[in-house]
């Protein structure tokens, strides 16, 4: 099973990206990419992360956000234009969790949604809720 967990800060604003489709039987997907700057000891492990359909991340987390990252490793393999091989791990995010405080709410939103509630984003959520209604 290849399943990871890291907690970290964002090391620059979200880079988001809409990727079409290429038939009519797929929907067009949603790319959130970020590096993560997670501490090991004395050292700092920066991991690239990728997020698929969760377009809402760019509006909650950004450069210096605090976030739980659960997901999968993948090693990603290419050639540079001069013929030298290249690779890098990359984290393929499932669930995103903030852990940064709620920005502050009017008065009349904060009693409805207090501060300190959970806040996540998981990319398999609308794939259970249609698994439930079928």
């Amino acid at each position: 099973m290849n399943q990871t967990v890291l907690t970290g800060n964002l090391t620059a604003d979200i880079e988001t990206r809409e990727i079409k489709a290429r038939d009519k039987h797929s929907d067009d997907q949603h790319l959130s990419k970020f590096t993560l700057a997670s501490n090991e000891g004395e050292r700092v492990v920066f991991m690239p992360v990728e997020a698929w359909n969760m377009p809402h991340l760019a509006e909650y987390l950004f450069k210096g956000s605090k976030a739980l990252i659960s997901g999968s490793l993948k090693q990603e393999n290419w050639e540079t234009e001069a013929g030298d091989k290249r690779s890098r791990i990359v984290l393929t995010a499932y669930k995103v969790e903030f852990l940064d405080p709620a920005p502050e709410q009017d008065a009349s939103r904060r009693s409805a949604t207090p501060a300190t509630k959970s806040r996540s984003a998981d990319s398999r959520q609308s794939t259970s809720r249609s698994r439930r209604a079928a």
